[in-house]
Protein backbone atom coordinates (compact mmCIF):
# COMPACT_ATOMS: atom_id res chain seq x y z
CA UNK A 1 0.00 0.00 0.00
CA UNK A 2 1.30 3.40 -0.93
CA UNK A 3 2.05 5.96 1.73
CA UNK A 4 -0.51 8.40 0.28
CA UNK A 5 -3.29 5.78 0.57
CA UNK A 6 -2.38 5.14 4.23
CA UNK A 7 -2.57 8.87 4.96
CA UNK A 8 -6.00 9.12 3.30
CA UNK A 9 -7.35 6.16 5.30
CA UNK A 10 -6.07 7.59 8.58
CA UNK A 11 -7.58 10.95 7.74
CA UNK A 12 -10.97 9.35 6.93
CA UNK A 13 -10.88 7.39 10.18
CA UNK A 14 -10.21 10.56 12.16
CA UNK A 15 -13.09 12.36 10.44
CA UNK A 16 -15.47 9.50 11.27
CA UNK A 17 -14.40 9.56 14.94
CA UNK A 18 -14.87 13.33 15.12
CA UNK A 19 -18.33 12.99 13.54
CA UNK A 20 -19.34 10.35 16.09
CA UNK A 21 -18.06 12.48 18.95
CA UNK A 22 -20.03 15.50 17.76
CA UNK A 23 -23.18 13.40 17.32
CA UNK A 24 -22.85 12.13 20.88
CA UNK A 25 -22.30 15.64 22.22
CA UNK A 26 -25.38 16.97 20.46
CA UNK A 27 -27.91 14.16 20.94
CA UNK A 28 -26.76 11.74 23.61
CA UNK A 29 -24.72 13.56 26.23
CA UNK A 30 -26.49 14.08 29.57
CA UNK A 31 -27.66 17.64 30.15
CA UNK A 32 -27.10 19.67 33.25
CA UNK A 33 -30.08 20.43 35.42
CA UNK A 34 -30.01 24.03 34.25
CA UNK A 35 -28.53 24.86 30.89
CA UNK A 36 -27.78 28.48 30.18
CA UNK A 37 -29.09 29.75 26.90
CA UNK A 38 -27.52 32.83 25.42
CA UNK A 39 -29.92 34.21 22.88
CA UNK A 40 -27.69 36.99 21.65
CA UNK A 41 -26.75 34.90 18.63
CA UNK A 42 -30.16 33.28 18.26
CA UNK A 43 -32.35 36.35 18.06
CA UNK A 44 -33.66 36.84 14.59
CA UNK A 45 -35.70 39.51 12.99
CA UNK A 46 -39.45 39.07 13.14
CA UNK A 47 -40.06 39.06 9.42
CA UNK A 48 -43.77 38.28 9.62
CA UNK A 49 -46.23 41.04 8.81
CA UNK A 50 -47.35 43.05 11.81
CA UNK A 51 -51.04 42.81 12.73
CA UNK A 52 -53.12 45.80 11.65
CA UNK A 53 -54.90 48.06 14.12
CA UNK A 54 -57.85 48.35 11.72
CA UNK A 55 -58.36 44.58 12.10
CA UNK A 56 -57.72 44.38 15.84
CA UNK A 57 -60.03 47.27 16.79
CA UNK A 58 -62.90 46.57 14.42
CA UNK A 59 -66.35 46.59 16.10
CA UNK A 60 -67.48 43.04 16.83
CA UNK A 61 -71.20 43.31 15.98
CA UNK A 62 -73.24 45.28 13.49
CA UNK A 63 -77.03 45.73 13.41
CA UNK A 64 -78.94 46.97 10.37
CA UNK A 65 -82.17 48.71 11.50
CA UNK A 66 -84.44 48.55 8.46
CA UNK A 67 -88.14 48.93 7.68
CA UNK A 68 -88.77 45.16 7.77
CA UNK A 69 -86.78 44.43 10.92
CA UNK A 70 -83.42 44.41 12.67
CA UNK A 71 -80.56 42.17 11.52
CA UNK A 72 -77.22 41.47 13.17
CA UNK A 73 -73.93 40.26 11.74
CA UNK A 74 -70.53 39.37 13.23
CA UNK A 75 -68.89 38.95 9.82
CA UNK A 76 -65.50 40.67 9.87
CA UNK A 77 -65.63 41.26 6.12
CA UNK A 78 -69.01 42.98 6.28
CA UNK A 79 -68.04 45.06 9.31
CA UNK A 80 -64.75 46.07 7.66
CA UNK A 81 -66.60 47.06 4.49
CA UNK A 82 -69.03 49.14 6.53
CA UNK A 83 -66.22 50.85 8.39
CA UNK A 84 -64.46 51.63 5.11
CA UNK A 85 -67.64 53.34 3.83
CA UNK A 86 -67.74 55.46 6.98
CA UNK A 87 -64.12 56.51 6.57
CA UNK A 88 -65.01 57.79 3.09
CA UNK A 89 -67.86 59.92 4.47
CA UNK A 90 -67.92 63.59 5.47
CA UNK A 91 -68.67 64.67 9.03
CA UNK A 92 -69.52 67.77 10.98
CA UNK A 93 -68.10 68.68 14.37
CA UNK A 94 -68.81 66.18 17.15
CA UNK A 95 -70.52 67.46 20.27
CA UNK A 96 -72.29 66.12 23.33
CA UNK A 97 -76.09 65.98 22.94
CA UNK A 98 -77.28 63.91 25.91
CA UNK A 99 -76.28 63.06 29.47
CA UNK A 100 -78.06 60.97 32.08
CA UNK A 101 -79.95 57.69 32.14
CA UNK A 102 -83.27 59.13 31.03
CA UNK A 103 -81.83 61.05 28.10
CA UNK A 104 -79.71 58.20 26.73
CA UNK A 105 -82.68 55.80 26.65
CA UNK A 106 -84.16 57.64 23.68
CA UNK A 107 -81.01 56.74 21.73
CA UNK A 108 -81.03 53.01 22.50
CA UNK A 109 -82.39 52.03 19.08
CA UNK A 110 -82.83 53.34 15.56
CA UNK A 111 -85.70 53.24 13.08
CA UNK A 112 -83.48 53.36 10.02
CA UNK A 113 -79.72 53.02 10.19
CA UNK A 114 -76.78 50.95 11.40
CA UNK A 115 -75.37 50.24 14.86
CA UNK A 116 -71.78 49.08 15.39
CA UNK A 117 -71.01 47.61 18.81
CA UNK A 118 -67.92 46.99 20.92
CA UNK A 119 -68.07 44.56 23.82
CA UNK A 120 -65.73 46.72 25.92
CA UNK A 121 -65.64 50.50 25.75
CA UNK A 122 -63.27 51.96 23.17
CA UNK A 123 -61.49 55.32 23.10
CA UNK A 124 -63.07 57.95 20.84
CA UNK A 125 -59.75 59.55 19.89
CA UNK A 126 -58.24 56.11 19.26
CA UNK A 127 -61.15 55.17 16.98
CA UNK A 128 -60.73 58.37 14.98
CA UNK A 129 -56.97 57.74 14.68
CA UNK A 130 -57.09 54.02 13.87
CA UNK A 131 -59.72 54.32 11.16
CA UNK A 132 -58.57 57.71 9.87
CA UNK A 133 -62.02 59.20 10.46
CA UNK A 134 -62.37 62.83 9.32
CA UNK A 135 -64.32 63.85 12.45
CA UNK A 136 -63.48 67.03 14.35
CA UNK A 137 -63.28 66.65 18.14
CA UNK A 138 -62.42 70.31 18.84
CA UNK A 139 -65.78 71.06 20.47
CA UNK A 140 -65.27 68.34 23.10
CA UNK A 141 -63.54 68.90 26.39
CA UNK A 142 -61.08 66.18 27.42
CA UNK A 143 -61.69 64.28 24.18
CA UNK A 144 -58.89 61.85 25.04
CA UNK A 145 -60.85 60.59 28.06
CA UNK A 146 -64.08 59.89 26.15
CA UNK A 147 -64.98 56.27 25.44
CA UNK A 148 -68.00 54.62 23.84
CA UNK A 149 -69.54 51.18 23.25
CA UNK A 150 -71.85 51.82 20.30
CA UNK A 151 -71.73 53.81 17.07
CA UNK A 152 -75.01 54.77 15.42
CA UNK A 153 -75.41 55.90 11.83
CA UNK A 154 -78.88 57.41 11.60
CA UNK A 155 -79.97 57.38 7.96
CA UNK A 156 -83.15 59.42 8.58
CA UNK A 157 -81.55 62.28 10.52
CA UNK A 158 -78.16 61.99 8.81
CA UNK A 159 -76.29 61.77 12.09
CA UNK A 160 -73.47 59.69 13.53
CA UNK A 161 -73.53 59.08 17.30
CA UNK A 162 -71.22 57.58 19.89
CA UNK A 163 -72.94 56.15 22.98
CA UNK A 164 -71.26 55.72 26.36
CA UNK A 165 -73.44 53.47 28.52
CA UNK A 166 -71.19 53.68 31.57
CA UNK A 167 -71.55 57.46 31.88
CA UNK A 168 -74.88 57.68 30.00
CA UNK A 169 -73.55 60.16 27.46
CA UNK A 170 -74.21 60.61 23.74
CA UNK A 171 -72.00 62.47 21.26
CA UNK A 172 -73.33 63.43 17.82
CA UNK A 173 -72.20 64.89 14.50
CA UNK A 174 -73.73 65.33 11.07
CA UNK A 175 -72.75 62.81 8.41
CA UNK A 176 -72.87 62.95 4.64
CA UNK A 177 -72.57 59.40 3.28
CA UNK A 178 -73.85 57.03 0.64
CA UNK A 179 -76.55 55.51 2.85
CA UNK A 180 -77.91 53.36 0.02
CA UNK A 181 -74.56 51.56 -0.32
CA UNK A 182 -74.49 50.94 3.44
CA UNK A 183 -77.96 49.43 3.29
CA UNK A 184 -76.96 47.34 0.26
CA UNK A 185 -74.32 45.57 2.37
CA UNK A 186 -77.22 43.83 4.12
CA UNK A 187 -79.34 43.36 0.99
CA UNK A 188 -76.56 41.45 -0.78
CA UNK A 189 -75.58 39.30 2.21
CA UNK A 190 -78.82 38.45 4.00
CA UNK A 191 -77.73 34.87 4.72
CA UNK A 192 -74.93 36.22 6.93
CA UNK A 193 -77.29 38.06 9.29
CA UNK A 194 -79.42 36.99 12.26
CA UNK A 195 -82.95 38.35 12.73
CA UNK A 196 -83.21 40.27 16.01
CA UNK A 197 -86.09 41.35 18.25
CA UNK A 198 -87.27 44.93 18.41
CA UNK A 199 -86.32 45.38 22.06
CA UNK A 200 -84.70 43.72 25.08
CA UNK A 201 -86.21 44.57 28.45
CA UNK A 202 -83.32 42.91 30.32
CA UNK A 203 -80.43 44.73 28.59
CA UNK A 204 -81.93 47.52 26.44
CA UNK A 205 -78.68 48.24 24.64
CA UNK A 206 -78.57 44.62 23.35
CA UNK A 207 -81.16 42.98 21.13
CA UNK A 208 -82.28 39.36 21.42
CA UNK A 209 -82.00 36.83 18.61
CA UNK A 210 -85.48 36.03 17.33
CA UNK A 211 -84.86 32.40 16.60
CA UNK A 212 -82.43 29.59 17.30
CA UNK A 213 -78.98 30.03 15.80
CA UNK A 214 -77.17 27.36 13.79
CA UNK A 215 -73.39 27.54 13.62
CA UNK A 216 -70.70 25.15 12.46
CA UNK A 217 -68.43 23.24 14.78
CA UNK A 218 -64.76 23.44 13.94
CA UNK A 219 -61.71 21.30 14.44
CA UNK A 220 -58.37 23.04 14.24
CA UNK A 221 -54.83 21.76 14.13
CA UNK A 222 -53.07 22.85 17.30
CA UNK A 223 -49.91 24.90 16.81
CA UNK A 224 -47.40 25.49 19.59
CA UNK A 225 -45.41 28.65 19.02
CA UNK A 226 -41.68 28.77 19.77
CA UNK A 227 -40.26 30.82 22.61
CA UNK A 228 -38.39 32.97 20.08
CA UNK A 229 -41.68 34.36 18.69
CA UNK A 230 -42.68 35.82 22.07
CA UNK A 231 -39.15 36.87 22.94
CA UNK A 232 -38.78 38.83 19.70
CA UNK A 233 -42.25 40.39 20.06
CA UNK A 234 -42.14 41.40 23.72
CA UNK A 235 -38.53 42.36 24.52
CA UNK A 236 -37.31 45.80 23.56
CA UNK A 237 -33.88 44.32 22.78
CA UNK A 238 -34.46 40.61 22.14
CA UNK A 239 -30.88 40.06 21.00
CA UNK A 240 -29.71 40.89 24.52
CA UNK A 241 -32.06 38.44 26.27
CA UNK A 242 -30.37 35.60 28.11
CA UNK A 243 -32.20 32.63 29.48
CA UNK A 244 -32.22 29.32 31.22
CA UNK A 245 -33.88 26.01 30.46
CA UNK A 246 -34.78 23.62 33.25
CA UNK A 247 -35.35 19.87 33.22
CA UNK A 248 -39.10 20.45 33.50
CA UNK A 249 -38.99 22.16 30.12
CA UNK A 250 -39.76 25.61 31.51
CA UNK A 251 -37.81 28.51 30.08
CA UNK A 252 -37.11 31.99 31.38
CA UNK A 253 -35.41 34.90 29.65
CA UNK A 254 -34.19 38.15 31.13
CA UNK A 255 -33.00 41.39 29.60
CA UNK A 256 -32.61 44.39 31.89
CA UNK A 257 -35.94 44.93 33.66
CA UNK A 258 -37.79 42.58 31.29
CA UNK A 259 -38.48 38.91 31.93
CA UNK A 260 -40.49 36.22 30.18
CA UNK A 261 -41.53 32.87 31.66
CA UNK A 262 -42.60 29.91 29.50
CA UNK A 263 -44.49 27.25 31.46
CA UNK A 264 -44.51 24.11 29.31
CA UNK A 265 -47.03 22.27 31.50
CA UNK A 266 -49.63 25.04 31.65
CA UNK A 267 -48.69 26.23 28.15
CA UNK A 268 -48.60 29.72 29.68
CA UNK A 269 -46.46 32.67 28.60
CA UNK A 270 -45.97 35.45 31.17
CA UNK A 271 -44.03 38.62 30.41
CA UNK A 272 -43.20 41.49 32.76
CA UNK A 273 -41.26 44.59 31.87
CA UNK A 274 -41.22 48.33 31.38
CA UNK A 275 -43.21 50.21 28.78
CA UNK A 276 -41.03 51.53 25.93
CA UNK A 277 -40.39 55.24 26.33
CA UNK A 278 -41.89 56.14 22.94
CA UNK A 279 -45.26 54.68 24.04
CA UNK A 280 -45.60 56.47 27.38
CA UNK A 281 -47.78 59.27 25.96
CA UNK A 282 -49.98 56.92 23.90
CA UNK A 283 -53.40 55.57 24.92
CA UNK A 284 -53.62 52.22 26.71
CA UNK A 285 -55.01 50.77 23.46
CA UNK A 286 -51.95 51.81 21.46
CA UNK A 287 -49.65 50.71 24.26
CA UNK A 288 -51.12 47.21 24.49
CA UNK A 289 -51.53 46.80 20.73
CA UNK A 290 -47.81 47.39 20.34
CA UNK A 291 -47.28 43.87 21.71
CA UNK A 292 -50.16 42.31 19.79
CA UNK A 293 -49.05 43.77 16.46
CA UNK A 294 -45.53 42.38 16.75
CA UNK A 295 -46.90 38.84 17.02
CA UNK A 296 -48.36 39.29 13.56
CA UNK A 297 -50.86 36.57 12.68
CA UNK A 298 -48.74 33.78 14.16
CA UNK A 299 -51.06 33.32 17.15
CA UNK A 300 -54.31 33.72 15.22
CA UNK A 301 -56.72 36.56 14.56
CA UNK A 302 -56.35 38.55 17.81
CA UNK A 303 -58.94 41.31 18.24
CA UNK A 304 -59.76 43.72 21.04
CA UNK A 305 -62.53 42.29 23.19
CA UNK A 306 -62.86 44.17 26.49
CA UNK A 307 -60.95 45.68 29.39
CA UNK A 308 -61.15 45.97 33.16
CA UNK A 309 -58.90 47.57 35.80
CA UNK A 310 -56.19 48.47 33.30
CA UNK A 311 -56.15 45.01 31.68
CA UNK A 312 -56.90 44.94 27.95
CA UNK A 313 -58.12 41.56 26.69
CA UNK A 314 -57.58 40.46 23.11
CA UNK A 315 -59.19 37.23 21.89
CA UNK A 316 -58.73 35.03 18.87
CA UNK A 317 -61.84 35.27 16.68
CA UNK A 318 -63.15 32.48 14.45
CA UNK A 319 -65.74 33.37 11.82
CA UNK A 320 -66.41 36.59 13.69
CA UNK A 321 -66.91 34.97 17.12
CA UNK A 322 -64.46 35.06 20.07
CA UNK A 323 -62.80 31.98 21.57
CA UNK A 324 -63.26 31.19 25.27
CA UNK A 325 -61.43 28.57 27.30
CA UNK A 326 -60.81 27.56 30.90
CA UNK A 327 -57.21 28.74 30.64
CA UNK A 328 -55.22 31.35 28.73
CA UNK A 329 -55.79 29.63 25.38
CA UNK A 330 -57.35 31.81 22.71
CA UNK A 331 -56.64 34.99 24.67
CA UNK A 332 -53.94 37.58 25.30
CA UNK A 333 -54.22 39.96 28.27
CA UNK A 334 -52.02 43.05 28.56
CA UNK A 335 -51.92 45.16 31.73
CA UNK A 336 -50.31 48.60 31.88
CA UNK A 337 -49.73 49.79 35.45
CA UNK A 338 -48.97 53.54 35.49
CA UNK A 339 -49.44 53.82 39.26
CA UNK A 340 -46.50 51.58 40.06
CA UNK A 341 -43.87 53.04 42.36
CA UNK A 342 -41.39 52.79 39.49
CA UNK A 343 -40.89 55.86 37.32
CA UNK A 344 -41.65 53.88 34.15
CA UNK A 345 -45.09 52.26 33.60
CA UNK A 346 -44.97 48.50 34.09
CA UNK A 347 -46.25 45.94 31.59
CA UNK A 348 -47.60 42.45 32.25
CA UNK A 349 -48.69 40.06 29.49
CA UNK A 350 -50.35 36.66 29.78
CA UNK A 351 -51.07 34.45 26.81
CA UNK A 352 -50.77 30.86 25.63
CA UNK A 353 -48.05 29.05 23.73
CA UNK A 354 -50.81 27.17 21.91
CA UNK A 355 -52.94 28.56 19.11
CA UNK A 356 -55.18 27.41 16.27
CA UNK A 357 -54.58 28.35 12.66
CA UNK A 358 -55.41 25.52 10.26
CA UNK A 359 -59.11 24.47 10.19
CA UNK A 360 -60.22 20.95 9.32
CA UNK A 361 -63.41 21.14 7.20
CA UNK A 362 -66.58 19.80 8.82
CA UNK A 363 -70.30 20.03 8.03
CA UNK A 364 -71.41 19.36 11.61
CA UNK A 365 -73.55 22.15 13.08
CA UNK A 366 -74.78 23.09 16.53
CA UNK A 367 -78.21 24.61 17.15
CA UNK A 368 -78.10 27.27 19.86
CA UNK A 369 -81.25 28.48 21.64
CA UNK A 370 -82.43 32.05 21.17
CA UNK A 371 -81.34 34.72 23.63
CA UNK A 372 -84.81 34.75 25.18
CA UNK A 373 -84.62 30.98 25.79
CA UNK A 374 -81.24 31.43 27.48
CA UNK A 375 -82.69 34.14 29.74
CA UNK A 376 -85.71 31.96 30.60
CA UNK A 377 -83.51 28.96 31.41
CA UNK A 378 -81.16 31.03 33.56
CA UNK A 379 -84.10 32.47 35.50
CA UNK A 380 -85.47 28.95 36.05
CA UNK A 381 -82.05 27.96 37.43
CA UNK A 382 -82.30 30.74 40.01
CA UNK A 383 -79.88 33.17 38.35
CA UNK A 384 -80.36 36.84 39.22
CA UNK A 385 -80.91 38.28 35.75
CA UNK A 386 -80.36 41.84 36.97
CA UNK A 387 -76.65 41.02 37.39
CA UNK A 388 -76.26 40.03 33.73
CA UNK A 389 -74.40 42.68 31.76
CA UNK A 390 -74.01 41.06 28.35
CA UNK A 391 -74.53 38.01 26.14
CA UNK A 392 -72.36 36.84 23.29
CA UNK A 393 -71.95 33.76 21.13
CA UNK A 394 -68.43 32.38 21.28
CA UNK A 395 -66.45 29.23 20.55
CA UNK A 396 -65.31 27.01 23.41
CA UNK A 397 -61.76 25.71 23.10
CA UNK A 398 -61.58 22.02 24.00
CA UNK A 399 -58.53 19.81 23.65
CA UNK A 400 -59.53 16.45 22.19
CA UNK A 401 -58.60 13.53 24.46
CA UNK A 402 -56.05 11.22 22.90
CA UNK A 403 -55.32 13.61 20.06
CA UNK A 404 -52.48 15.93 21.02
CA UNK A 405 -52.53 18.17 18.00
CA UNK A 406 -56.26 18.72 17.51
CA UNK A 407 -58.64 21.24 19.09
CA UNK A 408 -62.44 21.21 18.98
CA UNK A 409 -64.18 24.60 18.78
CA UNK A 410 -67.86 24.39 19.72
CA UNK A 411 -70.24 27.39 19.59
CA UNK A 412 -72.25 28.28 22.68
CA UNK A 413 -73.68 31.24 24.56
CA UNK A 414 -71.54 33.11 27.07
CA UNK A 415 -72.87 35.44 29.75
CA UNK A 416 -71.14 38.34 31.46
CA UNK A 417 -72.44 37.97 35.01
CA UNK A 418 -71.40 40.95 37.10
CA UNK A 419 -67.86 41.38 35.73
CA UNK A 420 -67.02 37.77 34.84
CA UNK A 421 -67.70 35.70 31.73
CA UNK A 422 -69.27 32.24 32.15
CA UNK A 423 -70.64 29.61 29.82
CA UNK A 424 -74.45 29.83 29.94
CA UNK A 425 -74.61 26.04 30.17
CA UNK A 426 -72.34 26.04 33.24
CA UNK A 427 -74.42 28.75 34.90
CA UNK A 428 -77.59 26.68 34.47
CA UNK A 429 -75.82 23.86 36.34
CA UNK A 430 -74.86 26.26 39.13
CA UNK A 431 -71.16 26.15 38.22
CA UNK A 432 -69.68 29.56 39.02
CA UNK A 433 -66.23 28.22 39.86
CA UNK A 434 -65.10 27.83 36.28
CA UNK A 435 -64.69 31.17 34.53
CA UNK A 436 -64.65 31.41 30.76
CA UNK A 437 -61.21 32.88 30.22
Amino acid sequence: MKLSEKIIRVALLLLILISLALTYAIWLSPTAKIAEVNTSKQAVKNDQNYAKATDAFLPIRGIWDLADGKYQTSSENLLATTQARLTESTFGQLQQVAEGEEEIQSYYSLDHGIELNYEGGFSLTEYVKVFDMPISLKALKDADSISFSKIQIDFSKKKIRFLNYHKNMVYEASISADFSSLETIYQKNQNRYLAMTEENSLIPRLLRTKEQVRLKKYSYILTTQSYSLFRNAFFQNPDQAKGEEEESGARSFVSGHEEIMMDEQKRLVTFTGELPEDLEDESVYSQTFNYVSRLGTAVGNLRYFDHQDGKINYRIFVEGYPIFSQSSKGKMSVTIDPSNTATVPQVKIETSMDTVQVPIPSDEEVELPSTLEIETNLAAAGIDLSKIKSFIIGYTWQDIDGVNKLVALTPEWFVKYEDTWYSANQMMLGNFETEAS
